[in-house]
């Protein structure tokens, strides 16, 4: 009985020392039995950081009030993101749908595109999307370029009020990001479609990012 009890919290130490979290960077070092729960990557870890702020903050929504997430945005340029904007805001649809938050996907066209490169339910084409959308609250934020990372702000609006209902801020390490900072690919809509800046191309006042 005594060894028993002294192999538990071996057992324990040995487990979350191979958690299976990772940047995205390396090679997953996990073992097979840690792949029975989904490898966490370490952006997941700071966008539930943030949900859990952002709820905590919260005055106004319901866990029954339709909500939508949209696009981080460079805070120079209010009209551009990039590849990490767009997985922050994933990753906020999965947060607040796993705590039961009603997460309305505006991005769903309502068909099924079949086509020879794959079959789509989803577009970022607004001609291809419902002209309504049953949504009260948004999910939105910004971000900043800063020495080795990424500052980002989070808030909860009222798309009829204005009212800013909910905040959280966060810093990612760029070492944690799993993609280098250094090369610019931000991306904008107009008319409907979507425009990539030139990644030769690069500007002190906006995020960088590389491919």
């Amino acid at each position: 009985m005594k060894k028993w009890l002294t192999l538990v919290p071996v057992l324990f130490l040995t487990a979350c020392a191979y958690s299976p979290i990772y940047t995205g960077k390396e090679q997953y070092s996990g073992s097979r039995f840690m792949l029975m729960t989904s490898p966490q990557h370490t952006l997941s870890y700071f966008v539930g950081s943030m949900t859990e702020d952002l709820i905590e903050s919260n005055t106004s929504v319901t866990a029954q009030t339709p909500i939508a997430v949209t696009s981080f945005v460079d805070l120079q340029n209010l009209d551009a993101t990039n590849w990490l904007g767009n997985s922050v805001s994933e990753g906020f649809i999965n947060q607040f749908q796993q705590r039961g938050f009603k997460v309305v996907d505006f991005k769903t066209t309502g068909s099924i595109q079949v086509t020879q490169e794959g079959d789509f339910a989803l577009s970022r084409d607004w001609k291809e999307l419902s002209k309504e959308q049953q949504v009260q609250y948004v999910v939105t934020g910004t971000m900043v370029r800063q020495n080795d990372g990424v500052l980002v702000n989070a808030r909860v609006i009222g798309l009829q009020s204005r009212i800013v209902v909910a905040t959280a801020e966060g810093f990612l390490p760029a070492d944690r990001i799993g993609r280098d900072l250094d090369t610019l690919d931000s991306m904008r809509t107009k008319d409907g479609v979507l425009i990539r800046s030139n990644p030769n191309i690069i500007r002190r006042d906006t995020i960088i990012l590389r491919h």
